[in-house]
């Protein structure tokens, strides 16, 4: 009896004994499937993370690359179509010569082309920057952009340079160009240092972020084709009545006409030119074109972080690709204006204004573009081309106030 009572728990104790290993044997597996599983599951994250690493410093050598292409181009079209030279911005404003009018019109209209196709083929990205650009204007008021239009127009005839056109002007050798980039720097410096008074000063307008489309209530389409028709018909009455080749006096006859080594490009073919960057620019990066925010960044890099945290506006300018990209920009149009002089046989062969001129300038253009929120391609190119008020006002004033002060001031000494 005894025995079999043995045999008996033996065999009891045996199965408590496999049930235990067999449970911890269940168990182990399924911790084990479960840190395998979180395993995998880091491992996943950890590509996931390098993946999107990868494409995102892939986009942005995209970006930079592109970037880079456009300013070069950019400067390089400006230097050939020769509207940087202080003399014919000048003379523009007291409509002695018409090539940068020429130009500037074809840009416009070759610009609103770009826009006008993008909008069929890609309109979620272009409403993307057309929201972006919108979303500016709107803490933007009416009164503050108008001023600083006039401001700028003010510059443009006393330096005869444009925000952008310093850094062609640069390039291409023309003297006394670096005081008009030292007052532009100024001027972003004064700006930036000021920016919180001077918004604050007036409140934000609802037309000012408001397109032309909208306010007359027509359709865009029909708006903007009629905007391009009306730009093309300008250029052409210009040119009947203006023949490009009165307004230029060749330096050498014997250069090919349309090619890298031509000492000029006729406007209206340089203006489609500058325009139609605007397709690549709003298509490849979702950006629009302009160059006055680069003044900005660079005076932001001067100052120890800590100052930077009391200025809010100039520290949003400190960091972040689109503020260095805005600077490698002008760089390129430097550097394409160079190449351009060099080929073209102009290099510093462009007539300058008196140094005072330059610095007094360069302030007032670089100034009033940053107080309007953009620039003669800001404004006047990138803004109107997506028709909203706040840059058709902006735009409207520069050439306003240019051309009151250049009949008010209209001497051999002043217009060379």
């Amino acid at each position: 009896m005894n025995c079999h009572f043995r045999i008996f728990q033996l065999i009891k104790n045996l199965r408590k004994k496999m049930g235990r290993e067999e449970s911890i044997t269940i168990e182990t597996v399924q911790k084990n499937e479960h840190n395998e599983e979180k395993s995998t599951l880091k491992t996943n994250m950890q590509k996931n993370v390098e993946i999107k690493a990868k494409d995102s410093i892939l986009k942005n050598l995209f970006n930079t690359i592109v970037m880079m292409i456009i300013g070069f181009l950019f400067g390089f079209i400006l230097e050939k179509s020769k509207v940087y030279e202080p003399k014919f911005i000048r003379q523009q404003m007291i409509f002695n010569k018409f090539l940068m009018m020429k130009m500037f019109f074809s840009a416009l209209a070759t610009s609103s082309l770009s826009i006008f196709i993008l909008n069929l083929i890609a309109k979620e990205r272009y409403n993307k920057v057309f929201e972006s650009y919108r979303s500016m204007l709107k803490s933007k008021s009416l009164l503050i952009v108008c001023a600083g239009g006039l401001i700028l127009g003010l510059g443009m005839t006393i330096g005869g340079s444009c925000p952008g056109m310093v850094f062609v002007q640069l390039g291409a050798g023309v003297n006394y160009s670096y005081l008009t980039l030292v007052g532009g720097l100024m001027a972003g410096l004064f700006h930036g240092l000021l920016n919180s008074y001077l918004t604050g000063s007036s409140k934000p307008d609802a037309i000012t972020s408001k397109t032309l489309f909208e306010l007359i209530k027509v359709n865009a389409i029909i708006v903007r084709i009629l905007f391009i028709v009306l730009l093309a018909a300008g250029v052409a009455l210009m040119e009947i009545f203006v023949p490009w080749k009165k307004d230029y006096s060749f330096r050498d006859n014997t250069r090919p006409f349309f090619s890298v080594t031509s000492e000029v490009w006729q406007p209206i073919i340089g203006g489609c030119c500058l325009g139609s960057l605007q397709f690549f620019s709003l298509l490849l990066l979702s950006k629009s074109l302009g160059s006055s925010s680069s003044f900005t960044t660079a005076v932001s890099l001067i100052f120890p972080f800590k100052i930077l945290e009391k200025f809010p506006y100039l520290k949003k300018f400190r960091f972040g690709l689109n503020n260095y990209l805005s600077l490698l920009f002008v760089l390129s149009v430097f550097g394409g204006s160079m190449a351009s002089s060099f080929l073209g046989g102009v290099f510093n062969k462009a007539q300058s204004v008196h140094p005072y001129n330059a610095v007094l300038g360069g302030f007032l253009l670089v100034f009033g573009a940053r107080l309007a929120g953009g620039c003669n391609t800001g404004h006047g190119i990138s803004g109107t081309s997506h028709l909203f008020i706040g840059s058709i006002v902006a735009m409207m004033s520069m050439f306003a106030s240019g051309i009151l002060l250049g009949f008010f001031v209209l001497t051999n000494d002043f217009f060379d």
